[in-house]
């Protein structure tokens, strides 16, 4: 991963802690540095501020599969298709539902 990057999310986030798209993506930064614990934190804040940011849901299902916790990242992925319900996106729905049915079989 790019440090720089990573370094200049952590001022962002020191400069608004509560700004999600900075929370989202130091998840994803750490994320793939396999450091899912701080993920887990940061996406998890993330949707502490905005109960309703999709991505997170998505990815964090991704890390609790990785740790075996199904009952985690089905809980996830409803909660997503619950917010897609109403929405258009379509690609996005399809991608939460076939996460789900990957994960039921």
């Amino acid at each position: 991963m790019n440090n720089t990057r990573l370094q200049k999310l952590l001022e962002m986030y020191e400069e608004n802690s509560n700004d999600t798209f900075v929370l989202y993506a130091l998840g994803m930064e750490y994320k793939g540095l396999n450091q899912n614990d701080l993920s887990e934190q940061f996406l998890l804040k993330c949707l502490q501020i905005d109960a309703t940011y999709v991505p997170a849901f998505y990815q964090l299902a991704l890390i609790y599969l990785d740790q075996n916790k199904e009952f985690d990242a089905i809980n996830c992925l409803n909660q997503g298709l619950i917010l897609l319900k109403n929405g258009k996106d379509q690609k996005t729905k399809n991608e939460f539902q076939s996460l789900l049915d990957e994960i039921s079989y």
